[in-house]
């Protein structure tokens, strides 16, 4: 027999009320028998969040007060959860029909999981896929940092088990998700299943990718896990392994804040490139030899590869990113 849990949302807000309507609705018309609680943790917003909150607060929880930022919004929201399942999901992203249908059954499937992740499309403003990710399989510390991170607005987690990590933790509030997973992944594996779940709304005042935080940030998620007796006990990377993971966080986060700082990281590392995971040796070869190469090949040439190599993701057909308007 099919099972519900009951699933409780997090929604930390800050001046997203041109997108906040849309992540509520795609929340309260779900086709899923279990109970939802839904708790928006609004830090004070002074744009239009407060009326639209307003027009739905029969049906939600929610407060508009200063806050101390994401973590401490996430954290003032898991306080009132009373569901067997938690999600967070942020106010700009969205969750696409029969995603709660599919978590359950996911859980259902996979009842040793700790929690529950699904695909995800990143969209532009203009409501354009720009790329589409998901993975499939067993969720692990490893997985984590080798081969997929689960979103944050595509995963679900049991509630008992995120209670045994204390919640977000503040110290790397900018990978604060990702530590979130990471930290339940020890004391349960996740897994990660194959359908398509939320839509990621990439646009200019999202949390920035490029803060100098993020390498750091990414670092001392793992050295101080591994230096806590709970989660160290359970995992720990291996001298080759850190050496691979941190080479290649370094240039890939320093690239994307600039490629100009990136390229003498990876210059230094060139010379020992095969000693190197096929992974990182992409990342150093990706700020040093294509640089090179494109200052050879002409601009022309450039733009006629990337039109013959481009291949936009494409909507399965019954697809609708719209749904929740109807």
């Amino acid at each position: 027999m099919q099972q519900f849990p009951s699933l409780s949302i997090v929604i930390p807000s800050w001046n997203q009320g041109r997108f906040i309507e849309r992540t509520l609705l795609s929340i309260l018309r779900q086709d899923y028998p279990g109970s939802v609680q839904v708790i928006v943790s609004d830090g004070g917003s002074t744009d239009e969040t407060v009326e639209v909150l307003k027009k739905y607060e029969d049906r939600i929880t929610w407060w508009s007060a200063r806050d101390k930022g994401f973590v401490d919004a996430v954290t003032k929201g898991l306080a009132e959860v009373t569901g067997e399942i938690i999600a967070i999901q942020s106010s700009d992203d969205y969750y696409l029909p029969g995603a709660f249908r599919r978590m359950a059954e996911g859980f259902q499937h996979h009842p040793e999981a700790g929690f529950i992740s699904g695909g995800e499309y990143g969209i532009d403003l203009q409501n354009n896929v720009e790329y589409a990710n998901s993975f499939t399989g067993p969720i692990t510390p490893h997985s984590i940092l080798f081969q997929f991170v689960p979103p944050q607005h595509a995963t679900f987690v049991r509630r008992e088990v995120l209670e045994r990590t204390g919640g977000m933790r503040v110290e790397v509030d900018m990978c604060a998700d990702i530590d979130l997973w990471y930290r339940v992944a020890h004391f349960a594996p996740g897994h990660s299943i194959p359908d398509m779940l939320a839509a990621y709304q990439l646009h200019p005042d999202q949390r920035t990718a490029t803060s100098p935080k993020w390498f750091p940030n990414l670092v001392k998620m793992v050295e101080s896990c591994e230096q806590n007796p709970v989660y160290g006990g359970q995992f720990k990377l291996t001298e080759e392994e850190r050496r691979n993971l941190y080479t290649y966080w370094e240039i890939n986060w320093t690239a994307k804040r600039s490629p100009a700082e990136a390229r003498p990281i990876a210059l230094r590392k060139l010379p020992n490139l095969l000693s190197y995971s096929p992974r990182t040796r992409r990342s150093i070869l990706g700020v040093t030899v294509n640089p090179f190469v494109k200052e050879l090949v002409p601009t022309a040439l450039l733009q006629r590869l990337r039109l013959a190599t481009a291949t936009p993701p494409i909507l399965p057909p019954g697809v609708d990113l719209n749904w929740w308007k109807s």
